[in-house]
């Protein structure tokens, strides 16, 4: 049973379960005599399911006063029972978000909270929570989804910029909450430090000073992987993501890399 969605607006008007409900039981009532009430609108699948079994016994008396198929209720029945099911949906939707916020905070990691979903990726996970997050605020809202205006403005940040957070964030290391290979088997991959550590020490030893554009997307990559490493271990063991002011400097400035500006060819030149 999906309960819990009423009086909610659709985009385009003022539409709840409960007006639903209540329509096709007063249809049921005037065209089927005897039938027992449908579900309530606390049981969408069940009121969903009645309108699929029954809509067809709606009848209308013609003008001989013979009982016929009541062709008008038939089609605002199955229009009004295609509504309960996006509202079902939205309820499928709020119970998903519930959960996995649920299971952050009892410590879950992106990958437990992933695999039920059979969402293999970090990025799929904050994905999907994100994209139901801003379904519902929509719904709330009244509005579809492209009018949520409260996006967070994306940054402008050069070559140089990118490099000096990943060499900070390294700098850092000893003060922040990562998997340093301490037999993690679960996680199934080494440290997202050790490697952006590492790819920062090949880049010096090469002698590269002006990053290409797919040094700059790897070097983005890792440190939004790393800031998903740090945040599950956080969650998981109940401590502090960073241990200095410093360390906690290093990675909120880490963060801004998920409000980077999606142009390489900027982001390569405009340092």
């Amino acid at each position: 049973m999906l309960t819990g969605v009423v009086n909610q607006p659709r985009p385009l008007g003022p539409i709840s379960a409960v007006d639903i409900a209540d329509r096709v039981a007063r249809r049921h009532r005037n065209g089927d005599a005897g039938l027992a009430d449908p579900p309530g609108p606390d049981d969408l699948l069940g009121l969903i399911s009645f309108v699929r079994d029954r809509h067809s016994k709606l009848m209308r008396l013609d003008d001989e006063g013979t009982p016929v198929p009541d062709i008008a209720a038939q089609q605002a029945e199955l229009e009004e029972a295609l509504r309960l099911t996006r509202l079902a949906h939205l309820e499928v939707d709020r119970l998903q978000l519930s959960l996995l916020n649920a299971a952050r905070a009892v410590g879950m990691t992106t990958k437990q909270r992933g695999q039920p979903l059979e969402i293999g990726s970090r990025q799929g996970i904050r994905d999907r929570e994100r994209a139901l997050a801003r379904t519902l605020e929509a719904w709330a809202k009244n509005v579809t989804v492209d009018a949520l205006d409260d996006e967070p403005d994306p940054v402008d940040l050069s070559a140089a910029d990118v490099r000096a957070i990943a060499e900070d964030l390294v700098a850092h290391w000893d003060d922040l909450l990562t998997d340093d290979g301490d037999g993690d088997e679960e996680e199934g991959e080494g440290s997202w430090m050790a490697g952006l550590a590492t790819k920062l020490r090949d880049l010096a030893n090469l002698g590269i000073v002006d990053l290409s554009d797919t040094d700059v997307a790897s070097i983005v990559t890792m440190v939004r992987e790393l800031l998903e490493e740090i945040d599950d271990r956080a969650a998981a063991t109940g401590r502090p993501a960073a241990a200095t002011t410093s360390a906690r400097a290093a990675l909120e400035r880490g963060r801004l890399l998920e409000r980077r500006r999606a142009s390489g060819g900027q982001a390569a030149t405009d340092g």
